[in-house]
């Protein structure tokens, strides 16, 4: 993998220092999905793709997933086969996670602050395999970026302090930086990590990765990600570690026999605390919490049982912490951290102005107002069929008055908007009916900030084989 870009370049024309721009190194570090990933072979594009209706035909036919499977325990064998060229430069879409954006504005708006391009080193990594290997890579890109950027001037504070390095890492990334928290002294010259979304405690959303999902609607999608996350380390690295099974009103952690594996992978030693931990995150979504097994069968919920107001001993309850859609509140957030909150979805966390604007504004040490926009949340699933009438339902303070806009990503083209009314649990409802297979953004608009935004495929399923991947 090529991480460092332009380390090996002449060094260029020095900068000019302008005021009130960072001057550390920064690293920003994708989640799941959030590299392009080709074939070294060929210099095919695997994953990433420009054209928004390859993630219709790879989920429904399969036959474009199949390179992406990992083949070999061993993960320098797999670099060899495939290759991370970037970060994620269009939508991407995969069931269960349901879409991600790429990071052009987080991009954009740290250029706005750095005094030269060689301070930012955007670190493109194969998220399928494990995270500690990927770790390790950052680790080098991290020194060798750092090391290249302070032979500028303009990396140095008026009082000829040497830059440092600044880590903003999204979703997965945050758990490939706690891995690298166990290399000895990776993180000496790190000033800050910004985690957006992390599962540090892991997400549900990965049990249901690996057990499919039998009671979907249109199940295909499914059944090809289920054979294909079974493939992935990265996967398991995702799965809980906190007490999320509910077993007769108790508690207690996910096991490998639960899911039906030989064994799950241990994390061994503590990882160190993360240096100047900002967490951000995302709240006032639907999001799995907990879990109940019956006969092999799984049923997720969006809640966790917890003891009453008196305490142990006292009658338990079942609360909703919410999260991003993906990541529940508690598993994004790290004991000594300090924490931002946003309403928004897991896959547009990274993007959305503010995020963005936290996270400049920590790099600049000028903080505006702590993070907020609409606290809308969008409940809408990520695969339907083509032709079924679906059901969008809007929660959270700011969802009156708030409206559902959806739209092809191929096209731009805007459907018909869902009627909403008032929903009798809370919140508004409506139901909508896409008759063409795409991939569409669902997004919930209303309450002055950025807009909530899932994405939603639709599969063409004529003539559909019948096999899996």
């Amino acid at each position: 993998m090529n991480a460092v870009k332009g380390g090996a370049k002449s060094r260029p024309t020095e900068p000019v220092p302008v005021p009130r721009k960072c001057r550390d190194a920064v690293i920003v570090v994708p989640g799941i999905m959030g590299s392009e990933l080709v074939d070294t072979a060929t210099g095919a594009v695997l994953w990433g793709v420009a054209d928004p209706r390859w993630y219709v035909s790879a989920w429904t036919f399969g036959d474009s997933l199949k390179k992406l499977a990992v083949h070999s325990p061993d993960p320098a064998t797999e670099a060899r086969r495939i290759k991370a060229r970037r970060l994620l430069q269009f939508p991407a879409f995969m069931p269960v996670l349901a879409g991600l954006e790429p990071y052009t504005e987080l991009l954009n708006g740290l250029r706005s602050i750095l005094p030269h391009p060689d301070a930012l080193l955007e670190f493109a990594y194969d998220w399928r395999l494990p995270a500690a290997y990927n770790a390790r890579l950052l680790a080098e890109a991290v020194d060798t970026t750092l090391s290249h950027w302070r032979r500028f001037a303009a990396s140095r504070g008026p009082d000829g302090s040497a830059a440092r390095a600044v880590i903003i890492a999204h979703s997965m990334g945050g758990l490939v930086v706690r891995e690298m928290a166990r290399i000895p002294g990776a993180l000496d010259h790190v000033r800050s990590v910004i985690t957006l979304g992390t599962p540090f405690q892991g997400t549900l959303d990965a049990v249901e990765m690996l057990v499919g999902e039998r009671r979907a609607p249109f199940p295909l999608p499914r059944k090809r990600l289920r054979r294909l996350a079974q493939t992935l380390p990265a996967v398991r690295d995702m799965l809980p570690t906190y007490p999320c099974v509910d077993e007769a009103g108790r508690l207690r952690e996910l096991t490998a026999a639960d899911l039906g594996l030989d064994t799950l992978e241990e994390s061994g030693q503590p990882a160190a605390q993360l240096p100047g931990h900002i967490c951000v995150v995302g709240l006032g979504q639907p999001t799995h919490q907990s879990l109940t097994v019956n006969s092999g069968q799984f049923r997720l919920h969006r809640y966790l049982l917890e003891p009453g107001a008196g305490g142990a001993g006292t009658d338990c309850e079942y609360v909703d912490h919410t999260g991003d859609g993906t990541v529940y509140r508690c598993s994004a957030e790290q004991e000594g951290a300090e924490h931002h909150f946003i309403h928004q979805a897991h896959g547009a966390l990274a993007r959305c102005k503010e995020t963005v604007n936290q996270v400049t504004g920590v790099l600049t040490r000028r903080l505006g107002p702590s993070l907020g926009g609409a606290r809308i949340g969008l409940d809408a699933p990520d695969t339907v069929a083509r032709g079924e009438t679906f059901t969008v339902r809007l929660t959270g303070q700011d969802a009156t008055g708030a409206s559902c806009v959806i739209t092809d990503i191929a096209s731009g083209r805007t459907e018909p908007r869902p009627r909403l009314r008032a929903d009798p649990g809370g919140g508004r409802l409506g139901s909508a009916r896409l008759t063409r297979p795409g991939l569409y953004y669902i997004r919930a608009v209303g309450g002055g900030g950025s807009s909530v935004s899932r994405m939603l495929l639709v599969p063409d399923a004529t003539n559909s084989p019948a096999e899996e991947l």
